[in-house]
């Protein structure tokens, strides 16, 4: 029952991302559904081979998801925009390369399956069916045609992310879990943070502050830190500047990387629990800090969560990343230059929902 629930939960996702309407739509716009579009080969196993019909759903799925969040805050032609292109490549030249992605890892789970002990059992497999029967009922001709779903398709597609989901758990179960408490130790600071260029205002706009008033507030931090060596809390109150914690470890990434201010990570490491700093300067800005703890428990508890979540991560990446190795990938990229997101999508409200107004403009 519970497996039975989660399908039916994300079938509900899937609907929520791709109800479109019935009006006049310009289907698969020429791709071959039994064409190849993914072939993978080794020595010692059979091809896989997709095809791009159903390369295309999966394609125009995830379209439809991006177009329900940013259609209507970019304009139609976001997918084709250059001025939302990343490293050379337009939205819809990025998102295709990520499905052909997953495509390709989710194909190779699947025959990695008996590896882990992974199985779809009978009951999975009639809650896949069942809420793949409901995404094609809830959905028009029309609209299933510009989207290039069968009943096919979409059981495939469902079958293929409880796969993903489960071997991911299988293999991330692997990972070692042991982080001591030297790996993992955290240490804690207050701070505040007193900037000397911008402040905001009674209106919530942000401002500058003008040369004499540069002046004023390094007096008063000046002043602040001071006070704050016999009382730190209220001294942040009376100058009304914000208290904030920050806990860090010996894997503290520098300034430039990302990390906290170098000159107060290098303060905060010279002083024992309690102490307060004087005045650190730091990038258009000062610094007055109180170290909390030298040992956080909980802060530690925290990263060696993190910790062991980074090594599963990796460790799913790397056997991924090893099957992808392990085989011969050819894309047909005359096929696959087919697939074009010209339709938006469009997800109708709650109100529109009892009539399927949804559109794919």
């Amino acid at each position: 029952m519970e497996e039975t629930m989660r399908f039916k939960k994300f079938a509900a996702i899937i609907l929520m991302s791709t109800m479109i309407g019935t009006m006049s739509l310009s289907g698969c716009g020429g791709v071959n559904k039994d064409a190849v579009a993914i072939t993978m080969t080794s020595d010692d196993k059979d091809a896989i081979e997709v095809t791009m019909g159903y390369a295309n759903f999966a394609a125009r799925i995830q379209q439809a998801g991006y177009d329900s969040v940013f259609a209507s805050y970019y304009g139609d032609d976001y997918w084709t925009n250059d001025s939302y292109a990343k490293d050379g490549k337009n939205m819809q030249e990025s998102i295709k390369d990520s499905v052909l992605e997953s495509i390709e890892t989710q194909y190779l789970l699947e025959k990695h399956m008996s590896d882990y002990g992974v199985e779809i059992t009978e009951e999975d497999q009639a809650a896949i069916k069942k809420a793949a029967e409901q995404f094609m009922s809830d959905n028009s001709k029309a609209a299933l045609k510009e989207v290039g779903a069968t009943q096919e398709y979409v059981e495939r597609y469902l079958y293929l992310q409880t796969v993903e989901k489960r071997m991911k758990a299988a293999i991330s179960a692997t990972a070692d879990t042991n982080v001591s408490d030297e790996e993992a130790a955290q240490r804690t600071f207050s701070y505040m943070k007193i900037s000397l260029t911008t402040y905001t205002d009674e209106s919530g706009k942000q401002q500058t502050y003008s040369a004499d008033e540069t002046t004023v507030v390094k007096k008063n931090a000046d002043d602040a830190a001071q006070k704050a060596q016999s009382d730190f809390d209220g001294t942040a109150q009376e100058y009304s500047y914000d208290v904030q914690t920050y806990s860090y470890g010996s894997d503290e990434k520098s300034e430039a990387d990302g990390g906290f201010c170098d000159a107060v990570i290098a303060a905060a490491n010279s002083m024992t629990a309690g102490q307060v700093s004087g005045l650190i300067e730091g990038a258009d800005c000062y610094y007055i800090i109180r170290l909390d703890s030298e040992f956080d428990a909980d802060a530690t508890e925290k990263k060696k969560e993190s910790i062991i979540s980074d090594r599963q991560d990796q460790l799913y990446q790397d056997v991924t990343d090893g099957y992808k190795d392990a085989v011969k990938i050819k894309v047909d990229e005359d096929e696959w230059a087919k697939v074009k997101f010209d339709n938006i999508f469009t997800t109708p409200s709650a109100a529109d929902n009892s009539d399927s107004s949804a559109t794919a403009e």
